[in-house]
């Protein structure tokens, strides 16, 4: 006999009714016959067992019992039902939805999968806004409500990389964040955003003290749930360490003091008594906090969060750069390294093209001064990683080096800067025209000599000492180079002119142009 709905019943029965069923069950079929009667008015099919003719006439009749049943309800009681009923189509409904949006790649549902362990009562902000239980399955998160134990929301278990343990800023009492991330990066067109599952969030925190019991369930197979809970006072760390625990294939990070530390102590405790972390900052008008890590720095608490593993940043010049602006506060940009749209229809034995990168940039602003120097220490000793996988050697020197960029000087600029910046280039004027000086030394001097001639006896003197003094240099200049006399320097010939300012030049310029545009009429003017 199928007596599941009875046997189900039964341990639920109040003592007096449960006493008259077990003398009513040792009459035979009293059991089979309550049975059938119990599943007519649940609405439930009837038994295998029961005859053809109860098979014909169940639909129907069933029908009409269930209308006359809650014809008898009172009506506040009939209305309350169906607000009831309506609620629970609405949120099967969404789940539906969810579903068919985040599909499991195995086939299985979130209904069949079996549960590993449940944290209950927590409060989450993403992906939905409130108290939950989140439920750890063999193939799914499932986040349910902690009071009707409705889907309020699920993600693939696979799909989940990452796993922080952040100690939260501004709380007014220690405070964990848990942030576990699908994917790096939101930006769109990303390589590894490849279907609806990626981009998801599961974002959830807890005091650090325990204000009232938190209570965990853990599910074995074949055998009943083990429930347990902390008490009161209790630190939460544990509880949080075991539920991330049975994510097999996510990694965990949890930012140090010793890697990082803020100078800035924020607003409230802190569950990290060691110090914080990570640094407050904004992105556009969103405030957030950017935590660093040996492995990179996270963008966490504000949504969406995001990700720059130290591999994932441009290059040791460009992944990550500090503003030079002065003041109370300063940005910091951050430069994820993507492959270009060309380099991927390359052919990969050119090396060039296999080079070609793009880099996407996010600036975050309003960090205090103060974190200046630790954010740059921070660059200073994982820069060298930066753009590189674990084991990968550094790229040549000439691709490591991009084009040296002028320096930037705060205010005026003036000549003994720029003659250190023009050094290399009077090098190369030097060496190209050293030998058009030498070969022109004897036409110069017949030049001259010729000038001289023209000239009076003294001018004739000089003339002659001239031509004798180049000539004798250019004799000397077959064996052995010349040396290069600083009186010689571009600089020092007549009618150089000495670099200046920018704002000398600008002055200079504008004369210039104010005796070019109106100096020539006036003049004709005043010669009539």
């Amino acid at each position: 006999m199928d007596a599941q709905y009875l046997q189900t019943l039964l341990p639920s029965l109040p003592d007096e009714l449960a006493v008259t069923w077990a003398s009513l069950s040792a009459t035979s079929g009293t059991p089979a016959f309550l049975e059938e009667i119990l599943r007519f008015v649940v609405g439930a099919p009837p038994t295998s067992n029961a005859s053809e003719s109860l098979k014909q006439q169940w639909k129907e009749k069933q029908s009409v019992a269930r209308a006359s049943l809650l014809s008898l309800a009172p009506p506040s009681q009939s209305q309350s039902d169906n607000r009831k009923r309506t609620s629970e189509d609405a949120e099967l409904g969404n789940e539906t939805k969810r579903q068919r949006t985040s599909p499991l790649s195995n086939g299985t549902t979130v209904t069949n999968d079996p549960s590993v362990f449940t944290i209950h009562a927590v409060s989450a902000t993403s992906p939905v806004r409130k108290k939950v239980d989140i439920v750890i399955g063999n193939t799914t998160i499932v986040l349910k409500n902690p009071t009707s134990h409705a889907t309020e929301a699920s993600i693939p278990l696979l799909s989940i990389r990452r796993a922080f343990i952040l100690p939260t800023r501004g709380k007014s009492k220690p405070h964990w964040t848990v942030v576990l991330l699908s994917t790096d990066s939101t930006v769109p067109g990303k390589p590894n955003n490849a279907n609806a599952q990626d981009g998801q969030q599961i974002i959830f925190g807890l005091d650090a003290t325990a204000a009232t019991p938190l209570a965990t369930t853990l599910h074995t197979n074949g055998a009943e749930p083990v429930k347990s809970s902390i008490p009161k006072g209790s630190p939460t760390l544990p509880s949080i360490r075991a539920v991330l625990s049975h994510l097999s294939s996510t990694k965990l990070y949890e930012p140090t003091t010793e890697v990082f530390k803020s100078m800035c102590p924020g607003i409230g405790s802190n569950a990290s008594a060691t110090g914080i972390p990570g640094i407050e900052a904004y992105r556009a008008a969103k405030q957030g906090s950017l935590w660093f890590m040996k492995e990179g720095i996270l963008w966490g608490e504000s949504k969406p969060c995001e990700f720059w593993s130290v591999e994932d940043l441009f290059n040791a010049e460009e992944g990550v750069r500090l503003s030079p602006g002065s003041g109370r506060v300063f940005s910091i940009t951050l430069t994820r390294k993507v492959e270009s749209e060309t380099s991927k229809g390359k052919q990969k034995d050119d090396e060039e093209d296999e080079q070609e990168q793009e880099g996407i940039e996010t600036e975050f602003g309003m960090v205090d001064s103060r974190e200046r120097d630790v954010v740059a220490e921070w660059v200073r000793k994982h820069q060298k990683r930066f753009g590189r996988k674990d084991g990968e050697a550094p790229p040549p020197e000439d691709l490591q080096k991009p084009k040296q960029k002028a320096p930037q000087y705060a205010g005026l600029t003036t000549i003994a800067q720029m003659a250190l910046e023009s050094d290399s280039e009077d090098e190369d004027f030097e060496d190209s025209s050293s030998g058009d000086e030498e070969s022109g030394s004897g036409s110069d001097s017949d030049e001259e000599d010729g000038e001289g001639g023209s000239n009076d006896g003294e001018d004739d003197a000089e003339g002659t000492d001239d031509g004798e003094g180049e000539d004798g240099e250019e004799g000397s200049g077959d064996d052995e180079e010349e040396e290069l006399d600083p009186r010689r320097h571009p600089l020092m010939r007549p009618g150089a002119v000495p670099k200046m300012g920018k704002g000398v030049m600008d002055m200079v310029v504008g004369i210039v142009e104010d005796q070019l545009m109106g100096g020539p009429e006036v003049d004709e003017l005043e010669d009539d």
